[in-house]
């Protein structure tokens, strides 16, 4: 299994996302939200000719409730015709639906084959530069590029906003504290349904082994108004989910202010990311200085059920990108 996703990325030996612990986190180590491993593998003779891994969620809007697979590391061996459509197949009966936003261009043209379409939601990335010298270094670019990069993202830096919070603040909690703690978890509210979180849910994710990851409440006075969790990856803090119990634009501001200055902490970080598919958040985040770098669309393999009308909210927590890399910088912005 491991060979055939090495050979499908394009990965040398050695690569961190294929290291026997993370393998084990992610496909196997027990979770909250699901019974037994979370990789699949169709063989034939014994070969294993394709692949694909999921993440699980419910997805939430008025009263009702879906049971979704996020689609992640999927690979099929060119010459096995159908491979692909027969695992997709299998994995699709596991639950209400199947989706995935993410995947390299080639894999992306299959997905109609493979009974995959546009739910409507867009998720897009946004980069905010912190630290613009240090684009200059560790990168295998043309130096002429580097220059031009780091001077429009020194611009970038220089026109977003600074300055903490009046009333807000943030605080981290471990995962071991997260079950006795008052944490407002996303709910359907403000127009896009929601893919629900928990405290056992988040605690796996705050052991992640490829980058680390913090869990941060946000808080107004001693009341809880909401979370972010950023995930450092090698030049890169991402904002890898946050929630606001409240539609107050100034709010999401903070909120995100927040956010940016504890990755700004770590002096290695050259860039904050984020992807968003939701105005609320899409908003914060261009006011707070964030430029759009991509976008993609949510596709999705319904097995016979309604989806929300209303766009679904992802998160880097939702798929892989919190903490995929190649153990090298690459940058957003």
């Amino acid at each position: 299994m491991r060979s055939l996703l090495q050979e499908a990325h394009g990965a040398a030996p050695g690569h961190p996302m294929f290291e026997a612990r993370h393998l084990h986190w992610k496909y196997w180590e027990p979770r909250a939200d699901w019974q037994g491993s979370r990789s699949y593998v169709l063989t034939r003779d014994d070969r294993p000719v394709a692949h694909a891994a999921i993440v699980p969620a419910v997805c939430s809007w008025g009263h009702e409730r879906l049971k979704l697979l996020h689609v992640i590391d999927w690979a099929a061996r060119a010459d096995a015709r159908g491979a692909g459509n027969t695992l997709m197949r299998h994995i699709g009966a596991l639950a209400d639906a199947i989706v995935t936003s993410d995947g390299a261009a080639a894999a992306l043209r299959l997905l109609p084959f493979l009974g995959f379409a546009d739910s409507g939601t867009v998720v897009t990335q946004y980069a905010r530069p912190i630290r613009p010298l240090l684009y200059l270094t560790g990168a295998d670019t043309p130096r002429w590029r580097l220059v031009a990069r780091c001077v429009r993202n020194t611009l970038w830096a220089l026109r977003a906003p600074a300055g903490a919070p009046r009333v807000q603040r943030s605080r981290p909690i471990d995962a071991g504290k997260l079950g006795g703690a008052a944490i407002p978890w996303p709910a359907p509210r403000y127009g896009s349904a929601v893919l629900e979180r928990s405290a056992a849910v988040m605690s796996y994710w705050l052991q992640c082994p490829a980058a680390p990851v913090e869990f941060h409440v946000v808080e107004s006075g001693a009341a809880a108004e909401g979370y972010f969790v950023l995930a450092y990856a090698p030049g890169q803090a991402r904002l890898a989910d946050c929630w606001l119990d409240c539609d107050t634009p100034a709010a999401w501001d903070a909120l995100v202010q927040l956010a940016v200055q504890q990755a700004a902490r770590h002096s290695a970080v050259a860039e904050v990311a984020a992807i968003c598919s939701e105005p609320l958040l899409a908003a914060a985040l261009q006011r707070c200085g964030f430029h759009a770098r991509s976008s993609r669309p949510l596709l999705v393999r319904a097995n016979g059920v309604r989806l929300p009308a209303a766009g679904i909210r992802i998160q880097m927590l939702d798929d892989d990108t919190a903490y995929r890399h190649g153990g090298s910088r690459t940058f957003w912005a």
